[in-house]
């Protein structure tokens, strides 16, 4: 504990500081004053912004329009200011004649409720930057996403929206995680009883060397949590005991200094619960190029898109997925690891437009894109060949497709005016099929039809044989 006469030595270096921040440029939020040694009740705010103090300590700047619905909802209150005064000896009087320029936290936004019922709609108010666009994700107490957009922000800068509940919710923690640039929002909502889960968000993906990572933390009430930091090797890092306080949470502040550059691993535990979230320290900004690849064509509603790819080593990369509209579903930070390669899966539950997608993967310099096409939740018959150009006597043609119903028996014709052959295709339990042809010798040139049909509907294609002779 420091003594009056440190602490009011401690409070004007930091002033000092923070005034010659000011005046060079280098602007700080309450968040990167407190995570630099100030006191919550000491941050400083630009002028005609009231400080507050939220339920979890942190301190927050907010327009004077904005002040009765924080107090109001109990999740933050004013500072006294005339305490803190006499708390610093007076030696802080002309503290508000400082010019400052230090911008307020961009987002706030709150829960109508702390809990919901299964099956119930959450929603959420309150402002942030305008005209700008907010990101927008909601995530399990093990980090999966399971809900995720990109609100238009507009001149007014006021935010409301709704996450309906459905059947691929379950009981337990969630965490609303809202990102604008560097400025980030974590809301913690519950869905039925708390089941004791532990969870961690934190503020970022990517980190400077030598900078500090804010960790919130959340769990049973006033549990202590082990935290431990792994690196690429699963080598330990770095571990620490964590005392959450009586509404189970804490605000951990991680020390990066001398981590070396690539990702790292914060794995939390308490009692058999343990949670892990990923994190980066100084990678560059990729120059190469970017191949991207998929594991398949086709997808469902509710499937996974495995995601691959390969550009320099340990590099920031950019993953978006746009739907057939246009629209940005989900923007996702990762990186490349020591062999310059990287593997996500894209969940599609995340949107809800049949039609052709677009992932687009970018670093620094360069982009990346391909398509892959959405059918729905219901089976869509497809079938293709491996190649639009005519097909040469003995050569092999490959038929695939997706959309078969799997419990029924399907076939593959192939038939012209003079020919019939059938083939039974393996069906796999995603109703995906490939089938390999060898074209007789005899076969007469001409046009031939595949027609590939289950139990409820059937599918056309054609295609050309010809000599081997003819060019």
């Amino acid at each position: 504990m420091l003594r009056p006469v440190n602490r009011i030595l401690l409070f004007l270096v930091l002033l000092t500081n923070l005034v010659s921040s000011t005046a060079m440029g280098d602007i700080d939020s309450p968040r990167k004053q407190m995570a630099n040694g100030v006191p919550s009740e000491d941050v400083i705010c630009k002028n005609g912004l009231q400080l507050m103090i939220r339920s979890n300590g942190d301190a927050i700047c907010v327009k004077s329009s904005s002040i009765e619905k924080w107090v109001n909802s109990q999740r933050a209150e004013i500072v006294d200011f005339s305490l803190r005064d006499s708390k610093n000896n007076d030696t802080s009087s002309d503290k508000g004649q400082v010019e400052t320029d230090i911008f307020p936290e961009k987002i706030l936004v709150q829960s109508a409720r702390d809990s919901y019922v299964l099956g119930s709609t959450m929603t959420f108010t309150g402002e942030s930057e305008p005209n700008t666009s907010l990101e927008v994700e909601l995530e399990d107490s093990d980090g999966n996403k399971v809900y995720t957009d990109i609100l238009e922000i507009d001149d007014s800068g006021i935010v409301q929206f709704e996450i309906k509940t459905d059947d691929s919710f379950t009981h337990g923690a969630y965490f609303l995680i809202l990102k604008h640039g560097d400025d980030s929002e974590i809301v913690p909502v519950q869905i039925g009883e708390s089941a004791g889960d532990i969870a961690a968000v934190i503020e970022k993906f990517h980190f400077d060397y030598n900078s500090n990572a804010s960790i919130e933390i959340f769990g049973p009430l006033s549990a202590k949590i082990s935290l431990t930091v792994y690196d690429s090797r699963d080598n330990v890092r770095f571990e620490d005991k964590v005392q959450l306080d009586k509404k189970g949470h804490a605000e951990y502040l991680l020390d990066l200094s001398g981590y070396k550059r690539g990702n790292y691993y914060l794995v939390l535990n308490y009692a058999s619960e343990e949670t892990i979230e990923e994190f980066t320290v100084g990678l560059s900004k990729g120059i190469t190029p970017i191949d991207i690849k998929i594991d398949d064509n086709y997808y469902k509603i509710g499937e996974t898109v495995l995601l691959s790819g390969k550009s320099s080593d340990n590099t920031k990369i950019l993953i978006e997925l746009i739907d057939p509209t246009g629209e940005v579903i989900d923007k996702i930070e990762y990186y490349t690891d020591n062999d310059g390669k990287f593997t996500y899966p894209l969940e599609l539950s995340l949107g809800k437009q049949n039609g052709l997608w677009t992932v687009k993967v970018s670093n620094a310099e360069r982009i990346s894109e391909l398509t892959f096409e959405v059918v729905g939740k219901e089976k869509i018959l497809t079938v293709q060949l491996d190649k639009e150009e005519p097909y040469r006597h003995g050569e092999f043609v490959t038929i695939s497709g997706t959309g078969i119903d799997s419990e029924f028996q399907s076939v593959i014709q192939i038939t012209s005016t003079d020919a019939f052959f059938e083939l039974i295709p393996e069906v796999t339990n995603e109703g995906t099929f490939s089938e390999v042809w060898q074209i007789p010798e005899n076969l007469a040139p001409g046009t031939y039809t595949v027609l590939v049909k289950d139990d409820t509907e059937d599918v056309t294609t054609n295609f050309q044989v010809i000599y081997k002779t003819e060019s």
